[in-house]
């Protein structure tokens, strides 16, 4: 079964298990709040997301969903517009957020990658961060689940069989902590934790978005704790286009404040314990 396959899979248990936490897209009576050339379509937000990668975004047959589809639901609905989603790349994404053809990007946009995009960053709806993962069975000890700091988590898995998606922040704070020879590097997350339940690792490293949602599917699995610092997740918008980035951030903070996006983020990634950005004297809880 190809790694698109089986995120569908995902997906449309996801899907059907939470049906209704989200309305449907585009429906009721709208008043929109803004118009061109602030946007490009006249009562349309056109919004960029990228279905190769979910839960972020991916297709259940001819239906596109995930976390950034419901974000970009959420601030449509909040400007009285309709949605269209174009299902591109970020390179792509940010060519067309760029020219103008499309409104807003969504699709684990970093600043930094805002930055070197040259997109206007509006805004974050959720912050991800390198975390661990490890069977129930684990037959080595970890610090208690989910609360462990970094350092403690590190030194407690220095020694074993690392199953860690290439390239990947994981990858990269694990080589030059433990060194290659603990690391099984795989092409997909999902490879990493077939690794870990055939036996041929002790642990799963990745993505703490990602990997909490494929818990649906690796059930035996637990959320360890992150392995290095959280950061933020956003909305990119047009450099120039200050009115949208504006209004896209005020809603997002309304999002926030009414527990709209830690909703969306239950719905995709479960339970997953609040990611902590760490400061050299402190750790405090990200948003959401």
């Amino acid at each position: 079964m190809t790694r698109r396959a089986i995120m569908a899979l995902m997906l449309s248990a996801a899907v059907l298990a939470l049906s209704g936490c989200v309305g449907a897209i585009g429906t009721g009576t709208l008043t929109p709040k803004l118009s061109p050339p602030i946007i490009a379509r006249p009562g349309i937000l056109r919004a960029a997301v990228d279905t190769s990668f979910p839960p972020f975004a991916g297709k259940v047959g001819s239906e596109t969903v995930g976390l950034d589809v419901d974000v970009a639901a959420a601030i449509a609905e909040q400007l009285g517009l309709k949605l269209e989603i174009y299902d591109v790349n970020q390179p792509a994404a940010a060519a067309l957020v760029q020219s103008g053809t499309v409104d807003i990007m969504l699709g684990a946009l970093t600043v930094d990658a805002a930055v070197s995009s040259q997109v206007g960053f509006a805004g974050t709806y959720v912050s991800d961060a390198p975390a661990l993962f490890a069977s129930k069975d684990a037959t080595f000890s970890l610090p208690a689940s989910g609360s462990a700091d970094a350092t403690s988590l590190i030194a407690a898995i220095a020694d074993k069989r690392i199953a860690v998606q290439q390239g990947s922040l994981a990858y990269w704070l694990l080589l030059d902590q433990v060194g290659e020879t603990h690391l099984q590097v795989t092409t997909t997350l999902d490879d990493a934790f077939k690794a870990a339940s055939a036996g041929s690792a002790d642990c799963v490293a990745g993505d703490a978005l990602v990997g909490s949602y494929m818990l649906r599917t690796y059930p035996k699995f637990l959320y360890e704790g992150q392995l290095g610092s959280a950061y933020p997740l956003g909305v990119g918008v047009g450099q120039a286009n200050t009115k949208l980035e504006t209004e896209v951030r005020t809603i997002l903070d309304k999002l926030a404040s009414e527990g709209v996006l830690q909703t969306l983020r239950r719905k995709w990634m479960g339970d997953l314990v609040p990611l902590r950005v760490t400061d050299v004297a402190a750790e405090t809880s990200t948003t959401p």
